[in-house]
């Protein structure tokens, strides 16, 4: 594309303003002639207003119901004159439409839409701890910390490794053992001894095989498989799982409760005689390394009684303490931005007109984050205070520049309204928590940029400290810049939307405290972690037994 600086910034103002609704004639003319001249013109036209969330988010919004009706395939370019006739939107569709008409015809020049690009691999857990692994696979090189994808096939030959998924379930895999990950929520224990440690946030993750099925219900269990799958013994050491054969799926799951054993094979089920004697070994500590990674943060607590101004503390290291400063404020909205908290403290309130920025250079970078922070939103909020609670610009190396905006959903189309959604370069995810319910919740977002172009970004939602909702690809009018300007690049928003030009009329109502920015991708556990002590873990190597 040879569009000059200016020329885009002039195309960004115009489409923005078609956008916007605040289109003048002026502008129509001059936005006409620029797409009647210039072929780098419509093809930067196509892909701003394709991937504008202006334009079709604003519009699934307002209806309940989505018609499917087919693209038309006109044989002829449609002169542009008349497309001015319609309103705003109307014409940004009409116009959309018969410009992809104009790139999809023979040219040696033409150029499609760019689609948003797909995860190759999906990563749904991590190699957590170990003592004396040998894998079977010499060139396995995933170390303590790595993580690990869906699909992957581990080989243990001998020693002892700790897999935690990102629900949060925590199993530890004894060699010689095979064990597939098949997503956040389940695994496949091919063969061998496997142990597993399930949190109250990830009840329901289970672990199957060709015999049976086991299904937590809040528990520590063991699963010991042969190698030809024809047998497999399963021991509960605290609370109860549900345990269905796989051989006989027509029987009820039985429900075994603490210190219960039974045996699944192909002739049946049967009670385990030696279960004392293996409790008492399984109950034997294992002591494991874990590496905890240094994370660097910045923390806000909101807790200033009065004035415009939020300071930061920070973990010392890469990130500089970067305070929020009030916007939109006056004496008296400035007094009833502070409130009660969710302790003895403070929160901050945004009342639907007040926002708040602080300078964070690092955050546009495209490197790991997590996000977390609690938030009440009140029962008797409307669409309009949907944006977003936390934003920022990111200059991505996938998908150029764009904002990521961690809200709750408004598009009744696209899923629940009122559950936590986040919009980020090339997707979005979504929760299925109802947010407005004038409670506290606790929200955490860590998002991983992908490792190549043809990666996109995974974002992992929890919600009071459960997973919720994996990344959908964006649909089309999601929105993407060319590049940030000083407006929006290189700072933290919160209670507002962003554009290229910096803030929206879009505005969240409701209550935030306790905001985490680091700079890594925080484990399930450390994410419930810190909604239980407010606190992260210190960095070291340590030896955990288990």
């Amino acid at each position: 594309m040879n569009l000059s600086d200016k020329e885009i910034l002039e195309l960004n103002e115009l489409c923005n303003a078609l956008v916007d609704e605040t289109i003048n004639e002026r502008q129509k003319a001059l936005l006409a002639q620029r797409l009647a001249g210039s072929a780098d013109a419509r093809r930067f036209y196509i892909r701003a207003m394709g991937l504008s969330a202006s334009l079709f988010n604003y519009a699934g919004e307002m209806q309940s119901q989505e018609l499917e009706r087919p693209r038309p395939q006109p044989e002829k370019i449609i002169y542009l004159g008349w497309l001015w006739k319609f309103g705003s939107l109307a014409t940004a569709a009409c116009v959309l439409i018969t410009f992809l008409v104009i790139e999809q015809l023979p040219s040696g020049s033409s150029s499609k839409i760019p689609q948003p690009a797909t995860p190759a691999v999906e990563y749904v857990a991590q190699l957590t701890g170990a003592k004396e692994c040998q894998w079977v696979n010499t060139g396995f090189s995933v170390q303590p910390g790595g993580r690990l994808y869906q699909g992957q096939k581990l080989e243990l030959a001998r020693g002892f490794a700790e897999i935690t998924f990102d629900s949060g379930a925590q199993v530890v895999l004894q060699g010689p053992a095979s064990l597939s990950i098949d997503s956040a929520w389940a695994a496949t224990l091919n063969q061998g001894t496997l142990k597993a440690s399930i949190p109250p946030e990830a009840m329901g993750f289970s672990v199957s095989n060709p015999t049976v099925e086991v299904v937590d219900l809040g528990t520590e269990f063991t699963m010991f498989a042969d190698a030809i799958g024809s047998a497999t013994e399963v021991v509960v050491l605290k609370g109860e799982v549900e345990a269905q054969s796989q051989l006989a799926p027509d029987e009820q799951p039985i429900v075994m409760r603490e210190q219960e054993a039974r045996r699944f094979t192909t002739s049946g089920v049967s009670v385990v005689n030696d279960t004392a004697q293996k409790i008492a070994q399984l109950t034997q500590p294992v002591p494991l390394d874990h590496f905890i990674p240094p994370t660097d943060y910045l923390h806000w607590s909101f807790n200033e009684s009065d004035g415009d101004v939020f300071s930061a503390d920070d973990s010392g290291s890469s990130f500089a303490a970067a305070d929020f400063h009030l916007q939109n404020a006056t004496p008296a909205t400035m007094a009833v931005a502070h409130v009660q908290g969710r302790g003895d403290q403070h929160a901050i309130e945004f009342d639907g007109h007040l926002f708040a920025k602080a300078a964070l250079p690092d955050i546009s970078e495209n490197t790991p984050h997590t996000v977390v922070f609690w938030v009440k939103v009140p029962k008797d909020a409307n669409l309009s205070n949907a944006y977003a609670m936390v934003a920022w610009g990111v200059n991505s190396k996938n998908f150029g520049s764009h904002p990521v905006h961690i809200g709750w959903n408004r598009n009744p189309n696209q899923g629940p309204i009122g559950v936590l959604r986040t919009d980020y370069g090339g997707g979005f995810a979504l929760g299925s928590t109802p947010l407005r319910d004038g409670h506290w919740h606790h929200i955490a977002v860590v998002l991983i940029p992908g490792e190549d172009a043809n990666t996109s970004m995974q974002v992992k939602q929890y919600v009071d400290g459960r997973l919720e909702g994996e990344g959908k690809p964006s649909p089309p009018g999601s929105e993407i810049f060319t590049k940030l300007n000083s407006a929006t690049s290189g700072a933290v928003w919160l209670g507002c939307r962003i554009g290229i030009d910096g803030v929206r009329q879009e505005r969240f109502r409701g209550e935030l405290d306790e905001l985490y920015i680091t700079d890594r991708a925080l484990e399930p556990l450390e994410i419930v972690g810190l909604m239980q002590n407010n606190q992260l873990p210190q960095s070291e190597v340590a030896t955990t037994k288990k």
